[in-house]
């Protein structure tokens, strides 16, 4: 017997509670869930309240693509573009974030 929600839209649907929650949270400006010793927030307040805003967005918007990904089939161009733009954002966003972490180096 075949099941309704395979493994992998059921793993795709758990990735997109957990980014959304996450996103609400970072725009409400909580502590993250892992207080990880990495973490920079607890060096600056504005530095804190500048990334968790760009933070809650990203992954906001990572949420949504994962929901729209899992109930898309893969082989169709909507699957494809929404996949790319998801990539290009992720890398765009790495990239500004790295640059700005590390401009006062």
């Amino acid at each position: 017997m075949e099941s309704f929600v395979s493994v992998s839209t059921l793993f795709n649907l758990v990735l997109t509670v957990i980014w959304f929650i996450s996103g609400i949270r970072d725009l409400q400006g909580k502590d993250p869930f892992l207080d990880l010793p990495f973490n920079q927030y607890h060096r600056d307040p504005e530095y804190r309240a500048f990334w968790q805003k760009k933070n809650g967005v990203f992954y906001m918007l990572n949420s949504i693509a994962f929901l729209i990904l899992a109930f898309t089939p893969v082989t169709s161009l909507l699957y494809r573009i929404i996949f790319g733009i998801a990539i290009v954002g992720d890398l765009l966003y790495l990239v500004a974030y790295e640059s700005w972490n590390h401009s006062a180096d």
